[in-house]
């Protein structure tokens, strides 16, 4: 008897259901399409989605972001709607889920080494092997924006492939077939955990700014809790009204969580120690007076359409430690702090002036090429980088760049040969007055160690009617322009020892007569400014000059030299 009444309850469940109105119209609706969680199955691909969003910073690119996640999102999807109904189709779930990984996914994330776009190659699928397993560490090397270098778009597809499937895996077996009605309770709560993967690992390989985090994760997490409601047949809406206070008041709180100042997220990228070492190298500015000596007649980098007066730099110091200016060490934001670079080169505070609008300069693309005689790790560069592209007798990965400074350098001295081509812009230095109306900035730099003792009473000599930090730069630059007297010491000139430590920065400061070249007095004024509590640092590169030795706007002939960069902050 109980046999027969389950059967007859199953076949009322499934005959339509008649509706009839006041009038007498009669109306059929279909119980079983009506309930079907395909929908609220397929919505787990938007919200997949949405938990990977942190991601699209470190890409620098919606259109590769959105096309490899939303296809390795559907590839999930369908891979995990296979029906179970034989083993041979039990079988073919992981078998796709393998072609997904290594054939599809390098076919879209590696997109640049396919034939036709369409079809993988060898390079593809070697490529895409290697990337599946460090694509997440390549992420966490290489400073955003990334694009489609070193196969990191394979993270992404890996991240979406995966967790969606198992998201989808776990809703169809929680839902059951009729919606409302879950066969599994608990599998529908698991359904979200994978949503919930995606968003961490998203959260940890991301920026420490990220993209409205507070207001992305606000909208995950109310729609992850009304997917759930619906699943588990909790949510009853009832009209029109009830609905539209229920979502007023959500966005309400989205709202208010988005307007809250987002805190400073720890991620993985701000403790990863990069493998480049720069302090195998000696300090830059202690080979100054070689070039003058050994190289003054050689062409050691040739440099094409650049814009005419624009310094080329090589290396930049910021820790004096009494005996050399060096780089300070690799922790946080200083002049050690070298990494693997991506398509393009984004510093804090590019995008903020293009944010404001205040993005100014010549934009150039000039061609580098080392000369024979170089032998240095340093690249030489120029204003405000924004991309480096190598070319001959060079590789991407080779590169290591430092956003404190705009400096880059390989893991090895250029030979002779090797060529690349640098994206920037020019800046000309700013007006006298806008320099004096400006304040101290905030880089960061470390403290001194074993200063020259003449640094407090020649700082204050040369500063005292000055008030405000780029007046007295520019009061310390005046100074030593005045009564200082250049000399590289060669046999035809005045005497004038190398060497930028403490003893030599007295002799010059303290002497009878400032006498010195450009090692000199750039360390001087650096130290003279950190004295007076200006960041500075020291540039080591060329100046075009003419045959006196002042500066020239012909890009015929540079010289060594070195300057003094000061940081600073005003209107």
């Amino acid at each position: 008897m109980s046999t027969s009444s389950a059967s007859w309850m199953e076949q009322a469940q499934r005959e339509p259901i008649r509706l009839i109105d006041r009038t007498g119209l009669q109306s059929t609706v279909d119980p079983t399409w009506r309930r079907s969680p395909i929908i609220l199955v397929a919505a787990l691909v938007p919200l997949d989605l949405m938990a990977g969003l942190q991601l699209l910073p470190i890409y620098g690119s919606l259109s590769l972001w959105l096309t490899v996640g939303a296809v390795a999102c559907l590839a999930g999807l369908l891979i995990a709607m296979l029906p179970h109904r034989s083993i041979a189709t039990a079988l073919l779930q992981p078998l796709l889920l393998i072609a997904g990984q290594f054939l599809l996914g390098p076919i879209f994330a590696l997109n640049g080494t396919t034939l036709a776009h369409v079809l993988p190659t060898w390079a593809t699928l070697t490529q895409g092997w290697s990337a599946t397993f460090g694509a997440f560490k390549t992420l966490a090397a290489i400073d955003p924006p990334l694009g489609q270098e070193a196969g990191g778009l394979m993270a992404l597809w890996t991240l979406m492939l995966w967790t969606c499937y198992l998201a989808v895996l776990l809703a169809r077996h929680g839902l059951g077939r009729n919606l409302g009605r879950p066969a599994h309770p608990a599998a529908v709560l698991a359904a979200t955990l994978p949503i919930l993967a995606t968003m961490i690992v998203s959260a940890a390989l991301g920026t420490s700014r990220g993209l409205y985090p507070a207001l992305t994760g606000g909208i995950l997490w109310l729609l992850l809790l009304i997917w759930s409601a619906s699943g588990l047949g909790l949510l009853r809406l009832q009209g029109l009204p009830s609905t539209l206070l229920t979502l007023t008041l959500a966005a309400g709180m989205i709202f208010s969580a988005g307007i809250l100042p987002a805190p400073t997220r720890q991620v993985i990228r701000d403790h990863y120690q990069p493998p480049m070492d720069p302090y195998q190298f000696t300090s830059p500015l202690s080979d100054y007076r070689a070039y003058i000596k050994r190289h003054r007649d050689d062409t050691l980098v040739t440099v094409r359409n650049l814009p005419a007066g624009t310094p080329v730099r090589m290396a930049v110091m910021d820790r004096y430690d009494g005996k050399v200016w060096n780089l300070s060490d690799s922790s946080g934001a200083g002049a050690a702090d070298y990494r693997r670079i991506g398509a393009q080169i984004r510093t804090e505070r590019q995008q903020e002036k293009t944010k404001d609008g205040e993005q100014t300069g010549q934009p150039f693309t000039a061609t580098f090429l080392i000369r024979e005689g170089f032998n240095h790790a340093w690249l030489p560069s120029a204003g405000q980088v924004g991309g480096i592209d190598p070319d001959q007798d060079l590789q991407r990965k080779d590169l290591y760049f430092n956003k404190a400074t705009d400096t880059a350098l390989t893991d090895q001295a250029l030979q002779a040969g090797a060529s690349y081509t640098v994206h920037g812009v020019a800046q000309n230095r700013p007006a006298t007055r806008r320099i004096a109306d400006s304040d101290p900035g905030d880089a960061q730099v470390p403290p001194l160690s074993d200063a020259p003792e003449s640094l407090p009473k020649a700082a204050a000599s040369m500063t005292s009617m000055q008030v405000r930090g780029g007046a007295r730069a520019l009061a310390i630059e005046e100074r030593l322009h005045k009564e200082g007297w250049f000399s590289h010491g060669l046999a035809s000139d005045y005497p004038s020892p190398s060497g930028h430590g403490d003893y030599r920065i007295n002799q010059l400061l303290q002497g009878q007569a400032m006498v010195g070249d450009s090692e000199q007095y750039a360390s001087a004024m650096a130290l003279l400014a950190r004295q007076m509590g200006l960041p500075s640092r020291v540039v080591l590169g060329f100046l075009p000059k003419n045959h006196d030795g002042s500066i020239s706007r012909a890009r015929t002939r540079t010289q060594a030299d070195g300057s003094t960069r000061i940081d600073l902050t005003g209107r």
